[in-house]
């Protein structure tokens, strides 16, 4: 428990320094962790191949197996991410009540985010895209066929923050396998965790 409270702090740490960081520093990071992506792919299949040697569930082969069309398509994703406007501080909609009261409906960001998900790697990359872009911080705890896969994506990612001066907590990879892992996030996180995806 102690293990998972660490990640927590350090995620609600990370999540008020990304507050200050300017949109622009976040696109750049997208556009390096896509650019490291292409830079380390043989790296990222090495450690995709030592997942699937040891894969027991063999229906789960095929969402795990990376190969060079699947990494291209995860740096497309990225790229696309990178492209979107800021969604943080956008109006989404507004109207005069009959006093003369104007309201607004301002998006804004949510904070830090648990995801939990099965054996495919890609969502690693994006999910902690998606994340960084929306102004968010991510706890991921990927399927344990994926561990050598999701933990050198979100290596590189963290990387990449770290390079451009960001909190490298705003994305963390929970490396454990065991289940009651997953049980602690769901119910004694809430102090630190204020969405979780499963």
């Amino acid at each position: 428990m102690k293990y998972l409270q660490n990640i927590g702090k350090n995620a609600r740490k990370a999540f008020e320094d990304l507050k200050v960081v300017k949109h622009e520093t976040i696109r750049k990071v997208l556009n390096d962790y896509n650019k490291s992506l292409l830079k380390n792919k043989n790296l990222i299949l090495k450690e995709n191949q030592k997942d699937v040697r040891g894969v027991k569930r063999k229906h789960l082969v095929d969402r795990l197996v990376l190969n060079n069309q699947r990494i291209e398509g995860i740096r497309y994703s990225i790229n696309e991410i990178a492209k979107f406007k800021n969604p943080v501080g956008r109006t989404l909609e507004n109207w005069q009540r009959p006093n003369k009261l104007k309201i607004k409906k301002v998006s804004t960001h949510i904070g830090v985010i648990g995801i939990i998900y099965e054996s495919r790697p890609n969502v690693t990359a994006d999910v902690s895209a998606l994340s960084l872009k929306s102004g968010n911080c991510v706890i991921l705890r990927g399927g344990s066929e994926a561990l050598n896969s999701n933990k050198i994506l979100a290596n590189l990612f963290r990387n990449e923050l770290q390079k451009n001066k960001i909190n490298k907590n705003c994305v963390q990879f929970i490396d454990k396998k065991s289940r009651k892992i997953v049980n602690n996030l769901l119910s004694k996180m809430s102090k630190y965790i204020d969405v979780i995806v499963p």
